[in-house]
């Protein structure tokens, strides 16, 4: 475990007690377990189980038990963690009754970066959400959270710096590049169609962008691709004309939000997750550099940020009043502070065995 992660983890538990003790003696059921946010909740999990003796119990569902072990051999070894293999479209349901179930399991980032079909990525979740959703009624759930993402909003108006949980805009189905957020609204209309036939607690979290330990530095990120650049490259290079705009939440104040949710979110709700604090790409590009490399060139290709469809996303910033002000979420975690702990904990971790 990195320094960075180890520290990330012990403030967790600090910032928000009462949520663990709300999972005492509890069982949860977890799937996209082996991605970024599953990575994180895991460890997040294993560690306020060993701190604080809370006797839960967590299965999660991975396509390939071995390589998760390999990846992670600490998680793997810890007895309150099941692995349980399957394909989240056709898994075979354990037995045994779990109190929440968290999921979050969709085709993989590596997947989504070396251009997979659309159709497979629709296919995926949506008939993994319903699959998931049998396995929930079968399990007699009491909470479910569903990871959803900003994308379900289509492309955020010109004219609107933040958008709101209210906002009614979609995805243009007409854009074939738009499988994920077709597909992320569908899923959500069948948590909310479960919940509603089977009387569970039912809350959906639409996530933006992140930064923060685990994230790839060499896939779609920017800012992941900004840090790598900065640490291993002779220059940072912006591929487009770095007008497009982003805000990014640390994944440690992440974990925060996403617990909360899952625990006290109300029940039917949509909350927006992530930070409400813009930066342009070309902005994130100097932040980047100026935090870990001063002496680094910047070079900017200039390309259209136009393509075919509504694929690039000009703006894409969360209104987060909702979480703030019902749940006393917030951004905890300064951007620039993000980029050197997720620099940090980088090369933390590539340089032990």
């Amino acid at each position: 475990m990195s320094d960075v992660l180890a520290q990330d983890l012990a403030n967790i538990l600090k910032r928000s007690p009462a949520l663990w003790e709300m999972l005492r003696g509890r069982s949860l059921f977890l799937t996209g377990g082996t991605g970024l946010f599953g990575r994180w909740l895991l460890e997040t999990l294993c560690h306020a189980n060993r701190e604080l003796g809370l006797g839960l119990r967590v299965t999660v569902l991975t396509r390939d038990a071995q390589a998760f072990a390999r990846q992670a051999p600490h998680l793997a070894a810890e007895h309150m963690l099941t692995l349980h293999s399957g394909d989240v479209r056709d898994f075979a349901f354990t037995k045994g009754h779990f109190d929440y179930l968290i999921h979050g399991a969709t085709t993989s980032a590596s997947e989504t970066f070396n251009g997979e079909d659309p159709l497979r990525k629709f296919d995926t979740l949506v008939d993994g959400t319903r699959h998931v959703l049998d396995f929930a009624a079968r399990c007699g759930i009491e909470r479910f959270l569903f990871l959803s993402s900003g994308v379900a909003y289509g492309t955020q108006p010109t004219d609107m710096t933040h958008i709101p949980e209210s906002y009614q805009g979609a995805p243009d189905t007409r854009d074939v590049d738009t499988a994920l957020g077709q597909a992320k609204r569908a899923a959500e209309y069948l948590t909310s169609y479960y919940a509603h036939k089977h009387g569970w607690q039912n809350t959906i979290a639409r996530c933006f962008s992140f930064a923060g330990p685990f994230l790839p530095l060499d896939l779609h990120y920017a800012i992941g691709n900004f840090i790598g650049q900065a640490l291993h490259e002779d220059e940072i290079v912006v591929k487009g004309d770095g007008s497009p705009v982003r805000s990014y939440l640390y994944m440690a104040d992440l974990i925060t939000w996403l617990f909360t949710l899952l625990l006290k979110g109300e029940n039917g709700q949509i909350y927006n997750v992530g930070s409400d604090q813009p930066i342009s790409i070309i902005e994130l590009a100097y932040l980047v550099r100026d935090s870990l490399s001063p002496q680094k060139n910047i070079r900017i290709l200039g390309q259209s940020n136009e393509s075919k469809g509504n694929a690039v996303r000009n703006r894409y910033v969360p209104n987060i009043d909702k979480s703030r002000q019902e749940l006393s979420l917030n951004v905890w975690t300064e951007l620039d502070t993000a980029i050197r702990l997720t620099a940090a904990s980088s090369t933390d971790l590539s340089h032990r065995p």
